[in-house]
């Protein structure tokens, strides 16, 4: 289904946009989806670099002065690391100091930002436990979406195949009209995809119908009228985050969408060190970025 094909007008708008950089080669892949973004939806880049500091109390007048020599520096390396890649688009600088995720979070707060794009390495196992990841804690935080693209991703940023993915929970329902979007403002295909889980309560012959269904009424709720031929739907069996790369791989999507539900600050801390949940998984194994749009429930 081409979603640029249909006469929808209700579309999600993702016009601010804040680039999380910090030198790395990680955050630098996310440049050029960022500013694809920002092209497409004729909007704006707030690149961001957050000077680590301690998370709590009040800095002492000399600790303040050494951040201050900090965000000089991290000032005049964001501008040699990033060049002329910006200048297409319209862009600012924000320097900030405290805890990564936090303050990320907070930025996107106070200039209203509609999509934060940022980079991981993507750390398994020992490594995620051990060091955690930022742009896990941030997606799971963060009250806006987070496109986060990973250490496998080798696509384009101009997206041609888009793959939503549910487990027809409120949360993925509430990504549903940014799948829409995205497909809408790249001229875009879009494929709906469902993993039936064994041992999930889900009977295997109920994914099929539940699955239509499922998005049926949701296409109606956000007022997109759609029939049933118009749906590229496909119902996968098996381990949810396996089924869902592997569809990726197959039909060769150049970006993922699921829903996440929100965390408290703790939570998000501890999830960013715990390996094996689904979303992490994808993002640190896909060849395209993966956004994850968030749900207060």
């Amino acid at each position: 289904m081409s979603a640029a094909e249909q006469p929808w007008t209700q579309w999600v708008s993702l016009r601010n946009i804040l680039l999380a950089m910090d030198h790395s080669p990680a955050s630098l892949r996310a440049v050029p989806f960022a500013v694809d973004a920002a092209r497409h939806y004729g909007g704006k880049i707030y690149v961001c670099h957050v000077v680590s500091t301690p998370e709590y109390g009040a800095l002492s007048p000399a600790a303040m002065a050494v951040v201050s020599k900090l965000e000089a520096r991290a000032e005049d390396r964001l501008v040699d690391a990033l060049g002329d890649r910006l200048a297409e688009v319209p862009h600012e600088l924000l320097l900030d100091h405290g805890s990564l995720s936090a303050r990320l979070v907070a930025e996107a707060d106070r200039w209203k930002i509609d999509l934060i794009v940022m980079g991981t390495h993507g750390w398994q196992g020992i490594r995620k436990l051990l060091r955690g990841s930022s742009a896990d804690e941030v997606a799971h935080l963060a009250t806006r979406p987070v496109l986060t693209v990973g250490p496998n991703v080798s696509s384009s940023p101009e997206f041609q195949r888009v793959l939503y993915e549910t487990d027809l929970s409120p949360a993925a329902a509430h990504a549903i009209p940014y799948a829409m979007s995205v497909a809408h403002a790249y001229r875009a295909a879009l494929y709906f995809l469902h993993v039936n889980e064994w041992g999930k309560g889900e009977p295997p012959v109920a994914a099929v119908p539940s699955s239509k269904q499922f998005f049926h009424e949701q296409m109606r709720r956000f007022g997109y009228d759609v029939s049933e031929n118009d749906l590229e739907l496909m119902v996968e069996f098996g381990a949810r985050d396996d089924r869902i790369l592997d569809v990726a791989s197959h039909r060769r999507a150049d970006l993922i969408v699921m829903g996440l539900n929100c965390s408290s600050s703790l939570r998000a801390r501890i999830t960013a060190h715990l390996p094996g949940a689904t979303i992490y998984n994808v993002i640190a194994k896909a060849g395209c970025p993966v956004l994850t749009v968030p749900y207060v429930g």
